[in-house]
Parts: C-alpha cells; sequence; structure tokens
C-alpha cells in the first residue's frame, strides 16, 4: 500500500489530486524499492520489511510542485530523473534529483509535451537503472 501522508483521497489530475496509485516501482541493488508513487506526487524508498527509509515529497524542490510522478530512473551515479506529469506549465516534466533532494538538471517544454508526460527514457548512458 502507498501511504497518503495524512492526506485524503482527491480526484483530477494535477497537483490538487491526491491519492495512492503507484505508476513505477524499482529493486534497488541494496534489495529496497524505489517507488514513483503516482498521484501521491512522491518518491519513497521502502525496505522489504515496508519501512520508507527516504521520501521526496511534493514540495521538497525549490520553485517545483511534483504531480503525478510517473517515470523513474537511477543514473548510475545515483541520481534520478523523475518524470513529473500533469503539473502545468510552471513546472518542469522532467527532473534529475540526487539523493540530498538538490536539483540537478530539469527539461520544462510545455509547448512541445503539455501537460501529459507519462513516460520517458534516458538513452545513451550505460547502467541507466528502470
Amino acid at each position: 500500500n502507498i501511504p497518503l501522508f495524512g492526506k485524503e483521497p482527491a480526484q483530477g489530475h494535477g497537483p490538487e489530486a491526491w491519492g495512492n496509485q503507484c505508476y513505477n516501482a524499482l529493486r534497488l541493488t541494496n534489495g529496497n524499492t524505489l517507488i514513483a508513487t503516482g498521484n501521491g506526487h512522491s518518491v519513497i524508498e521502502v525496505t522489504p520489511k515496508k519501512e520508507i527509509v527516504w521520501h521526496l515529497a511534493q514540495h521538497d524542490l525549490p520553485g517545483i510542485t511534483l504531480a503525478w510522478i510517473t517515470s523513474l530512473e537511477v543514473l548510475p551515479g545515483g541520481n534520478m530523473i523523475l518524470g513529473n506529469c500533469h503539473a502545468g506549465p510552471d513546472n518542469p516534466q522532467l527532473i534529475e534529483v540526487n539523493r540530498d533532494k538538490k536539483v540537478v538538471w530539469t527539461f520544462k517544454d510545455f509547448d512541445l509535451l503539455g501537460d501529459a508526460t507519462a513516460a520517458s527514457a534516458t538513452v545513451g548512458v550505460d547502467g541507466v537503472l528502470r
């Protein structure tokens, strides 16, 4: 079960929506699972005992609002690339973030991709976990 972190479920597709519709999960080499929580607007790392050991929440990145976190990749150095779907024209569609919750890189082109970037993939980089 994906936690709601004290919020009530809310219908919709943007940052105002809230739920536990997991969109992506990756098994890490340490045995934990990294989960893109979809309309939970976050990424969590969970141990095999279901303990949350890392959590990137909706408003943890200055100037960025996370909406539906869809695509999720881990780069060889440990940084993550997140798909930020339905976040509106003021937010990036793709975000590279490190484990310290620092933004490394963003991609925002609302005219090209619009508000529904549900899938993405990093190409030309060996060792990407997806």
